[in-house]
């Protein structure tokens, strides 16, 4: 596990550096006005990659975590849910966005572009999930590494930085549209090589069934996956919505820039929770509860750690951050992004309670905390915002935040019986000696 979180946390480290990049070349690309579009764009063609994925990916990974070598009736299982994912139901909510995308933004060129842009996003976004989902679970942990964390992992974040790059130099007049379709590009090349070595690992196991059925049966399997994951995303996205829905496109601007800078602190939690769910899932199936909470505890430890040393810098000087990431204009951002970044604090605390859940059959659980959580946002953070403006909205982002954190503990603590906050006497030993 040690070596797992290792090779993950540098191409997470990497990923981050490419995704602030990227960040960086759209705000000063797109300007105030734009920027916060390009963001609410972004994480909403996250959001229909995730309702079409139906979760596959996260069952996917369960699964697959627990499979046996010879274990051909489970790789069919796998395949199938794979299949239908992938060729209906995440194509088919891709084209319905875009869909709905063009004919609300005006039947012309650059609405078009912009929509075509959108599906590609949505459609490449979800394919880089399940494949990596995949490639973790069959124990390919140094490429899923590659595929994992923000903006789709070290590879994706790197192509699109660039690409981003390339269309601002050769095509600025394309702006939004064009900031867009260079983020799609950006998924084509890994989630292609991704789906080949995905591919060859059940290359002789026979096709069985129609794919509307697999789609039926992998709908049956995952649903609450589906719930859970996009549940966890809108609680950490409606607030930029909410922004660019009622405030002015300068404070949406400014929220994302907060929000996006402040993302950086799930560096450590995320490593964690991408190398911890497969072992939490074997463990679990084990029944070794006391060795499985000595490992989330230590992880914990470990997290609490490095995101400390990036939380300090966003406490101590978010102004200086903001303009030296996303130009001296986002400055006016720093009180939203100390918010925002106090609010990882309760994340630091409880550990990785929700992944400990979700690996444990009790992911219904974690959908049902964060779909009220989604609800609170919406209600309390549009009222904030109309009342108080951008700096309400944050306030009440980070008070949810952290009473969802510490509810997912609670959960963890009386439903499995196991603690996952941090403590003072981690065995890094044991991350050494547990297979990742």
């Amino acid at each position: 596990m040690l070596g797992a979180l290792v090779w993950f946390g540098t191409s997470y480290g990497v990923a981050v550096v490419g995704y602030l990049v990227g960040n960086a070349v759209a705000s000063r690309w797109l300007g105030l006005s734009d920027y916060g579009y390009f963001v609410v764009a972004l994480t909403s063609s996250t959001v229909v990659g995730q309702l079409g994925l139906l979760g596959a990916h996260r069952g996917g990974l369960r699964d697959a975590a627990r499979l046996e070598a010879d274990d051909l009736a489970g790789l069919a299982v796998l395949r199938r849910g794979a299949r239908a994912a992938a060729l209906i139901s995440l194509p088919a909510a891709a084209l319905v966005a875009g869909l709905v995308l063009y004919l609300a933004s005006g039947p012309d060129r650059e609405a078009l572009v912009l929509a075509v842009g959108f599906a590609l996003l949505a459609v490449l976004g979800g394919l880089q999930k399940l494949w990596a989902s995949y490639l973790r679970g069959f124990g390919r942990v140094r490429f899923a590494s590659l595929l994992e964390g923000r903006s789709g992992g070290a590879l994706v974040s790197c192509l699109q930085a660039a690409s981003l790059a390339l269309a601002w130099w050769l095509f600025p007049e394309t702006g939004l549209a064009g900031a867009v379709l260079a983020l799609a590009a950006g998924y084509a090349v890994p989630v292609l090589a991704a789906g080949f070595l995905v591919s060859r690992r059940w290359s002789g196991v026979p096709g069985s069934g129609s794919v509307v059925g697999d789609v039926r049966e992998m709908v049956g399997r995952n649903w609450r996956f589906a719930v859970n994951q996009v549940a966890v995303y809108l609680a950490g996205t409606v607030e930029i919505w909410i922004a660019a829905a009622v405030l002015v496109s300068a404070d949406a601007s400014f929220y994302s820039a907060a929000q996006r800078m402040a993302l950086v602190l799930a560096i450590a939690p995320t490593s964690l929770q991408v190398v911890f769910a497969p072992v939490i899932s074997r463990m679990l199936a084990s029944g070794d509860r006391a060795r499985l909470e000595a490992v989330l505890r230590t992880g914990a430890s470990v997290s609490a750690v490095a995101t400390l040393v990036l939380l300090v810098p966003m406490l101590v000087v978010p102004g200086d951050l903001l303009a030296l990431v996303f130009g001296e204009p986002f400055r006016e951002a720093a009180l939203l992004l100390f918010l925002l970044s106090a609010a990882q604090i309760g994340n630091v605390v409880s550990g990785q309670c929700g992944t400990a859940l979700t690996m444990s059959h009790q992911e219904g659980v974690v959908a049902t905390v964060q779909s009220v959580s989604v609800a609170l946002r919406v209600g309390l953070g549009t009222a904030a915002a109309l009342l108080v403006g951008v700096v309400g909205l944050a306030v009440v982002s980070s008070a949810i935040s952290i009473a969802v954190y510490l509810t997912l503990w609670w959960l963890a603590r009386q439903r499995l019986g196991l603690r996952t906050h941090p403590t003072l006497r981690p065995r890094l030993g044991l991350l050494r000696r547990t297979a990742g």
